[in-house]
């Protein structure tokens, strides 16, 4: 009898053991290099970046635009586009952080937030929680951190749904949770 795909390596996936853990940096990220006991007894080194949860914020008005933010990105060193997004507060819920970052970066305050996906990445330690903010109006200017320039515009959702579709265009970081948010509000 045949075995489903899958199958032969369902219990091996749990038999992974974490044999040591040591911090190779530390900074605002830090770089933590991890050794496992793979399930066929051999050691792997596996460098992970440690990143803290944060929360992207899909976010539209009440006339269906999306609420974006323009800046530029150390990483890549170009400027990307993005909805709104920051670190979650350890004493804050991540709707909680949510309302606090989409008012201090676009001066924007939601009608609603609900939860659209938690996502992990496979060499880090971050939890990306994607919220969705709806009805949202503009009631204050920003109030941006020492490091922080950002160009806050909208888009209507025409324009919107163009700019996740454009393959050429890879300065937009969040199509996930813009395709999430689309479907939620039944706007795809």
């Amino acid at each position: 009898m045949a075995k489903k795909p899958g199958n032969k390596h369902k219990s091996e996936m749990i038999d992974w053991k974490k044999v040591s853990e040591r911090f190779a940096y530390r900074g605002w990220r830090n770089m933590i290099q991890k050794r496992f006991e793979m399930p066929d007894g051999q050691h792997a080194d596996f460098d992970v970046v440690g990143i803290d949860t944060f929360v992207t914020i899909a976010a539209f008005t009440r006339g269906r635009e999306a609420i974006m933010v323009r800046q530029f990105r150390p990483g890549p060193e170009m400027v990307l586009t993005s909805f709104p997004e920051g670190l979650v507060d350890p004493r804050e819920s991540p709707e909680m952080t949510a309302r606090r970052e989409l008012l201090e970066e676009t001066g924007f305050e939601a009608g609603h937030i609900s939860l659209l996906k938690e996502v992990r990445s496979a060499y880090t330690t971050e939890r990306q929680i994607m919220l969705l903010a709806s009805d949202c109006h503009k009631v204050a200017q920003q109030k941006l951190d020492a490091t922080e320039f950002i160009e806050v515009f909208t888009l209507p959702l025409p324009e919107f749904r163009k700019l996740l579709r454009r393959a050429e265009d890879t300065s937009f970081v969040n199509v996930d949770a813009g395709y999430l948010a689309l479907d939620r509000m039944g706007w795809l």
